[in-house]
């Protein structure tokens, strides 16, 4: 985004998915943004009933293996079709969509050696708990450095 004359732009620089974003977002109503409001805290008190219960949410930090760099993002995932190119990363855009504490820690590594990350989700003001597992896990199951591709 460039500013000129003290008013942000778009440009070519930052891609269709930020353009899409900002589009989208100047058609939304303000009966759209209501619901959308609506919808974001239900799920916001969904997670906190959850955290009543569990200390920790672990997630997969996104559906897909590593994918090649200039590849934007993944069209489909296990033969499925992804609607957006936002539904490759749901599992961290809910969470931040309701903005809860996370940390992703490499966990493992896929056939090709590359890592794979575990997403540590806590309730609010967590951060501590959610550190502290992501040093276990590490420390538990060291992945090292990706191999140096040519």
């Amino acid at each position: 985004m460039a500013e000129r004359d003290g008013v942000t732009r778009l440009t070519a620089a930052d891609g269709p998915n930020l353009a899409g974003n900002v589009l989208a977002g100047l058609n939304v109503t303000t009966r759209e943004f209501g619901a959308a409001e609506k919808a974001r805290a239900a799920l916001w008190h969904r997670f906190r009933v959850l955290f009543d219960r569990y200390d920790l949410l672990l997630t997969p930090t996104v559906a897909v293996l590593p994918f090649p760099v200039e590849q934007n993002y993944p069209e489909e995932i296990a033969g499925r079709k992804l609607a957006t190119y936002i539904d490759w990363v749901a599992p961290t855009f809910l969470v931040t969509l309701v903005g809860l504490p996370a940390a992703s820690v490499p966990s493992g590594l896929s056939q090709g050696g590359l890592p794979i990350g575990l997403q540590i989700i806590g309730p609010r003001f967590a951060e501590p708990r959610i550190l502290a597992a992501a040093k276990f896990v590490e420390h538990a199951n060291p992945v090292g450095l990706p191999p140096i591709c040519a």
